[in-house]
């Protein structure tokens, strides 16, 4: 073992190397089923069978949407890939039962402990361990490399945030990303931050965002069709704020406000984050006199009231349908500091977006939007309502900003098809049969 592995497997120790012990000594013996697996005892999953055998760790919900988008490349390429998708929260197992559990083996990811490490490889002996998005584990990466598996780094990102945390420890940052065989970074500035953190420049490569796999054929005029007569439009603009989050009710509401003294007929649909913040944006309606309805409230045979100018969507799964009647969007979450939401999901629609100045979370599509014209950021309500109005009063800029943002989505939609020959390329380097 490396001195740099040493004095981190002693951290480690000392840090709480015990903790399954304790946790057993608590009285949670009788939840074994629920602690082994993080152990890396996967007894309730088959031992390895011939392969090919891959394995893709996805931390919660939002990466596991990459591994199936993955997985489903992979299995077009080679249908005979046993795969184990692991997840590291419980949200993120449950997302990965249900999308992928039919044909997948689905797991817990390990404990970074050696011992753990070493239990897990030896039931699921992977010949291709994917990293999705960012997970460097020192042991773990260091064991599957010693036993011959193949590590790539897929979907990679490397934020502002993390970064300078990653920079505290570099010598053993460094030593984990050299034992990947490829590291393919979502962005430009990823590969930057992953080859100043030690990653040989020969293996960082920049091939996109597999998230947004899938968005175009998810873009289905039927389920907006569905919508349509709800919301009785009749030939009313509509303006979708998606994911709108605690902080934005004003801004997006006086934006809006402002707006209707020019274009009286525009309507706003709003989808806060959380649906249980519903009835908040209803009351904001109401402070500033703006006529409102729930979604769930609306039927066929009870659409829209005519004289309501505020939809509030109180009901979940129904944002991307939403988007599909939409004459441009604003992505939540921006305007307050909470990373933005996703800009790709209204551009697959062919709508232009706008966001405020918090998109961390999406900064590489939001930086392809924008070098497109096909996004705008605003710095506030009164640039929001600026914005706006400049789409209404030229559809024409509205149209060719949303078809640029549709060619920048399919532009992405290779993503994952891409990792997906690279686990293959490095199951053929392995031999694999």
């Amino acid at each position: 073992m490396d001195p740099g592995l040493a004095l981190y497997n002693l951290a480690l120790g000392l840090a709480g190397g015990l903790w399954p012990v304790a946790r057993l000594g608590l009285g949670l013996a009788g939840r074994w089923g629920e602690i082994s697996p993080r152990l890396g005892l996967y007894r309730q999953l088959a031992p390895a069978g011939p392969g090919p055998r891959v394995w893709l760790q996805a931390v919660s919900v939002g990466e596991v949407s990459v591994a199936a988008a993955v997985a489903g490349e992979l299995w077009r390429l080679e249908p005979r890939v046993e795969l184990t998708v692991s997840a590291s929260t419980a949200k993120g197992l449950e997302r990965a039962r249900q999308v992928l559990g039919q044909r997948a083996l689905v797991a817990p990811f390990p404990l970074e402990a050696p011992w753990a490490v070493a239990a897990a490889w030896q039931r699921l002996k992977p010949q291709v361990y994917a990293s999705l998005e960012t997970e460097i584990w020192p042991n773990q990466l260091a064991y599957f490399e010693r036993r011959g598996t193949a590590l790539l780094m897929l979907n990679g990102r490397l934020s502002p945030r993390s970064f300078p945390r990653y920079q505290k420890v570099r010598p053993l940052v460094a030593a984990a990303l050299r034992r990947f065989k490829v590291l393919s970074m979502i962005g430009p500035e990823d590969a930057r931050r992953a080859i100043l953190l030690g990653a040989p420049p020969a293996r960082v490569r920049v091939d996109g965002n597999a998230k947004y796999a899938g968005l175009l054929e998810r873009a289905q005029p039927q389920a907006a069709a569905e919508l349509a007569p709800l919301l009785a439009l009749a030939g009313r603009p509509l303006l979708v704020a998606g994911s709108v989050r605690s902080g934005e009710e004003e801004p997006v509401l006086g934006a809006f406000q402002t707006l209707l003294a020019a274009h009286p007929r525009a309507l706003l649909a709003v989808a806060p984050r959380h649906v249980e913040r519903a009835p908040r944006w209803l009351e904001a309606c109401a402070r500033r006199g703006l006529l409102a309805q729930r979604f769930s409230g609306l039927t066929p045979a009870s659409p829209r009231q005519e004289a309501t100018q505020v939809v509030v969507m109180d009901v979940m799964g129904r944002l991307m349908a939403l988007y599909g009647l939409g004459a441009a969007a604003f992505l939540g979450a921006s305007l307050v500091a909470k990373g933005g939401q996703n800009p790709m999901e209204p551009a697959a629609w062919g709508l232009p977006c706008l966001y405020g100045p918090s998109m961390e979370d999406f900064a590489d599509a939001a930086r392809a939007l924008e070098g497109c014209g096909a996004g705008q950021r605003v710095a506030d309500g009164q640039g929001l309502s600026r914005a706006w109005r400049q789409l209404l009063d030229q559809p024409e800029l509205a149209r060719r900003q949303g078809q640029a943002g549709r060619q920048a989505v399919a532009a992405w939609s290779g993503a994952a098809a891409t990792a997906a020959a690279l686990i293959v390329e490095q199951l053929h380097s392995q031999g694999a049969p």
